[in-house]
């Protein structure tokens, strides 16, 4: 018999916590025509929200605990035959029944969160990871796992650090960007885990979210030990900021890594900024990188479309530097700027 059903027909005496004297809390609990409603729209009607809403109105009045948990017994057997059979939709509208602006009594958050950590072992959750990546288009579930939250965020990274997990960890990635949709701070907490490579999946997560609330976390792994995370974090800076990051990519113009810097001169190159040109400029007088570096800084400058190009390769051109990576700035922008002359 179904779940609902069960719940609708079960004998008063099969409840294993007292409940007072009979009849004693009729009033404030369980409306009966409510809870036959309830049965009636568990039957299958093609609908992925049936049944939801009235769960949500027997939550919010049902005041005795055993009645209140076996509510959520009806809740976590909906979620999890949705989830396993693949109905993202479905899964995503009796998540939200109970997340989402709650309605259930505070003295019950208990009870909930009982009900969330069983939905969220692992066996379930590797079922939803496996339907997520199938999804076509990809992005179906992305409002089912945005409204998961915590728990998803937990099991994703523990998936990232296994030996074979259940998808690509490519997907795992994608994912974790979804949870941050609703609450960046959830990926924001994991941005000081100990783990080079998770730390690197947290930030393309971040740069993923397309929430302004990521930028500051990213920002905080700039100056990350190692380079991979550093990269991460100047990409989805970018992303987030539009290409309007010229400060930060200059800065990284001077970073030990090589990778760090070549990810620099790629996204300055992509950059729509006006700024581009003048912070190249400042950066080659004041201290200009190896020669071969600094013959690429000074191509970036001509290859911009700014009208400003033209005077600052000449600004370049007329410096009296002699030798040292200064004379490569100086011959390198007079050669430039014989080509934009043309």
């Amino acid at each position: 018999m179904d779940a609902a059903a069960d719940l609708a027909l079960e004998p008063e005496d099969s409840v294993a916590e007292p409940e007072g004297p009979a009849g004693a809390d009729d009033a404030e609990s369980l409306d009966e025509s409510l809870v036959q409603r309830l049965a009636a729209q568990f039957v299958d009607t093609g609908s992925p929200d049936a049944g939801v809403a009235v769960l949500r109105d027997l939550l919010r009045i049902e005041t005795r605990r055993p009645r209140f948990h076996r509510l959520l017994r009806v809740w976590v057997g909906k979620l999890t035959a949705a989830v396993r059979a693949g109905d993202l939709t479905r899964a995503e509208a009796w998540m939200r029944g109970l997340v989402t602006a709650p309605t259930y009594p505070d003295e019950f958050s208990d009870l909930v969160g009982e009900a969330l950590d069983e939905v969220s072992e692992p066996q379930v959750l590797d079922d939803l990871v496996v339907h997520l990546a199938a999804a076509d288009p990809l992005g179906t579930g992305a409002g089912l796992v945005s409204a998961w939250g915590e728990r998803l965020a937990r099991y994703l990274v523990q998936s990232m650090v296994v030996e074979e997990p259940p998808v690509n960890r490519r997907f795992l990635v994608e994912f974790l960007s979804w949870v941050g949709r609703d609450d960046v701070r959830l990926l924001a907490a994991l941005v000081a885990d100990s783990r080079w490579f998770v730390v690197r999946n947290v930030a393309i997560a971040l740069g993923r979210t397309g929430r302004p609330q990521a930028v500051a976390p990213l920002e905080s792994l700039l100056g990350h030990p190692d380079h991979r995370v550093r990269v991460e974090a100047l990409r989805g800076l970018f992303v987030l900021r539009r290409g309007d990051l010229v400060g930060p990519l200059v800065a990284a113009l001077s970073d030990p890594e090589p990778r760090v810097r070549h990810a620099a001169v790629s996204l300055l190159h992509a950059s729509p900024s006006r700024e581009v040109v003048g912070a190249l400029v400042e950066l080659l007088e004041a201290s200009p990188p190896a020669a071969a570096e600094a013959r690429r800084l000074v191509e970036l400058i001509a290859e911009r479309a700014d009208p400003a190009v033209p005077a600052a390769l000449s600004r370049l051109a007329g410096r009296r530097t002699l030798m040292g990576p200064g004379r490569v700035v100086r011959d390198a922008a007079r050669q430039a700027l014989e080509g934009v002359r043309q």
